[in-house]
């Protein structure tokens, strides 16, 4: 009742609107709670006391703070001094985006964007058709059978280069004008070489990243961009995720714990104030499922890599299989670059053929 009031007062000089702030005053009071706990439970990190993100092992009287096997993640020094990829000059030096809501997408490349998906669909379609209704067999053998369109001539007219992890590789391709870039992470994993690689080639793009557990992965992505320690999901709350907790890189040994919850739609929207983003890495253990729906019309992706959890999150085999339908219905992404990582684990790369500011930040000759 205080909060109804307060929101009611026709004095009140808050810019946003009651509803809006009815929407969202759990979630941050969620958010804030989670945190707190957290801190009662583990103790504050010495690196969370000052302004700097230092990238080194937080240490206190009782030993390495907040670890699984009391060592937690340990940080090599940098031995030589990190150096530019050749291509940030080339990238720097591009025209000017100037405004791509108003900038029309060259016919060359409407016509190489009929070409692909027309292709695309030709390959995939039969393929994905054998697995309507059949779940599970999708997720099962969705590489072995799907991935010989990763291997169409067309492709290539994309120019999609690697970004290496230290465990994995995530795609890219690069832009044709300049203007700020966003990218994404969600599930930062002990690992972000593929982000400092991105952050070394493509000038002037920010970073956020989130996941629910704070170190080691603060440290890491503090030193390029924003991390925010929560998960993404569906729903506000406490919602049990298979997570990676701090430990020496000789594990990487997942477990499953309840963790704070934001909404998928709710962090790019409200928190970030997004409304495209140009890279979206997506690696969360199963916590996919919770937001594919999304992905078709709430949100606009230029590229996204993405991750796929069936093994550890059963129930995601339909999300996924409905998914995969409605992406070639619309056919506003194609995707390639299929690989396994497990039974029912396996990667994917995501380009918006369809958005006229994407295509044309990505694809228009300037």
């Amino acid at each position: 009742m205080r909060y109804e009031k307060l929101l009611d007062h026709p004095n009140s000089s808050n810019s946003i609107g009651r509803s809006t702030m009815k929407r969202y005053l759990p979630i941050l009071m969620l958010a804030v709670l989670g945190l707190t706990l957290y801190y009662v439970n583990v103790g504050v990190p010495q690196g969370f006391r000052s302004s700097r993100a230092p990238r080194n092992n937080d240490v206190g009287s009782d030993g390495v703070w907040d670890t699984m096997d009391g060592k937690g993640y340990q940080f090599e020094e940098e031995s030589t001094q990190l150096q530019l990829d050749p291509r940030y000059h080339q990238l720097n030096q591009l025209p000017s985006c100037g405004d791509l809501s108003s900038t029309s997408v060259q016919q060359d490349v409407v016509n190489l964007m009929e070409s692909v998906k027309k292709q695309f669909s030709d390959c995939i379609t039969p393929i994905v058709n054998q697995w309507k209704g059949r779940a599970k067999e999708l997720n099962v053998e969705w590489v072995s059978k799907a991935a010989i369109c990763d291997k169409l001539p067309i492709f290539e007219d994309l120019k999609v280069v690697p970004f290496n992890n230290l465990h994995e590789t995530k795609w890219a391709i690069l832009p044709k004008c300049k203007e700020e870039n966003i990218l994404v992470t969600l599930g930062v994993g002990h690992d972000t070489q593929a982000e400092e690689r991105l952050n070394r080639t493509i000038p002037n793009t920010k970073f956020y990243g989130a996941d629910p557990i704070i170190e080691p992965n603060r440290q890491m992505y503090s030193a390029f961009g924003k991390f925010f320690p929560f998960a993404i999901g569906k729903q506000p709350g406490f919602t049990k995720f298979r997570v990676l907790p701090n430990q020496s890189q000789k594990t990487r040994r997942y477990v499953y714990q309840d963790v704070t919850t934001i909404p998928f739609l709710y962090f790019l929207h409200d928190i970030l104030k997004l409304k495209k983003i140009d890279f979206a890495w997506i690696d969360i253990e199963g916590g996919e499922f919770e937001f594919l729906d999304k992905i078709h019309e709430d949100v606009k992706f230029c590229q996204f890599n993405m991750e796929v959890h069936s093994r550890f999150a059963p129930a995601g085999a339909q999300v996924f299989h409905d998914f995969i339908f409605r992406i070639l219905e619309q056919q506003k992404y194609v995707f390639l670059q299929s690989m396994n990582t497990g039974v029912g684990v396996h990667r994917m790369f995501f380009v918006n053929v369809e958005d006229k500011e994407c295509l044309a930040k990505y694809f228009n000759n300037y």
